[in-house]
């Protein structure tokens, strides 16, 4: 049985580094879930599922004003389904709540431990943004895809899409069968170019992680971004960059992705209200 891994889209995500936790309250059992006020609570007994074999437990959940906090521990059997393996070995998680809000990754670590029986097994930990609002639910979704459709070189080359900007928008990019990606505005200002983006669908946190701003060819990352709406399905995005010369060519590169599909056997509801 090989250890279980979690696979990163790109280099964005980073696994490692910790944090501090918060004080929680313990909260009671519900049906369906689990109830906890949302100023930061630690789930007892922990929210339990099982996928071909292996156990999941969603031993705390944890949020402050400034950010939320998961742990899910994992327990692997001796032998596994090959296909179950699989998905183990390159499955993430995508966070959203009952109004459709996504939450993006600020640290995670995966680490193996030794429990106080003396057994051992892996846990994943997460640290998200605070909750938008005052949701109702939390909902963890592991899944696996949403990897750059191109594994011939070390950049995914062949899977880069780039269109043309100017003054007229929108701009759609197809990002293969993952769907598309659509800028609906750039402004261009003294110290920065920020891009709005559009995107249709719940991995929309996942296709817009792979985004450039090319001046005269050169690619350049974004420093912030940050969902700023939910309708309709719809999420809106800024990307923030920096400066660039407008008189020279200007276009946004984006890359086709590998189709998403969540493991809804392992998907986790936890009741805020």
């Amino acid at each position: 049985m090989k250890k279980t891994t979690i696979a990163l889209l790109s280099a964005a995500f980073i696994i490692g580094g910790t944090w501090s936790s918060q004080a929680v309250q313990a909260a009671s059992q519900v049906e369906a879930g689990q109830s906890a006020v949302s100023s930061g609570f630690k789930l007892n007994p922990a929210i339990t599922k099982e996928y071909g074999g292996a156990v999941f437990e969603l031993e705390s959940l944890t949020t402050t004003p400034q950010s939320t906090e998961y742990l899910i521990s994992r327990i692997m059997p001796e032998t596994l389904d090959p296909e179950i393996d699989r998905n183990l070995m390159v499955m993430n998680y995508l966070v959203m709540d009952s109004n459709g809000w996504i939450y993006d990754r600020i640290q995670a670590e995966d680490k193996g431990r030794e429990k106080p029986d003396g057994t051992f097994d892996r846990y994943y930990k997460e640290k998200l943004g605070a909750l938008k609002g005052k949701p109702k639910e939390l909902i963890i979704l592991p899944y696996v895809g949403g990897n750059y459709d191109d594994k011939s070189t070390k950049y995914s080359d062949k899977a880069s899409v780039t269109a043309k900007l100017s003054d007229n928008y929108p701009v759609k990019l197809d990002q293969g069968k993952i769907g598309t990606m659509t800028v609906t505005d750039v402004k261009f200002e003294k110290k920065r170019t920020v891009l709005t983006l559009s995107i249709e669908g719940k991995t929309a946190s996942i296709q817009n992680v792979g985004t450039w701003l090319l001046e005269n060819g050169k690619a350049m990352d974004y420093s912030r971004k940050e969902l700023i709406s939910v309708k309709n399905g719809v999420y809106h995005y800024e990307l923030e960059f920096p400066a660039v010369d407008r008189k020279v060519p200007l276009q946004v590169m984006t890359k086709r992705m590998t189709p998403v599909t969540f493991l809804n056997e392992l998907e986790m509801k936890v009741k805020l209200q």
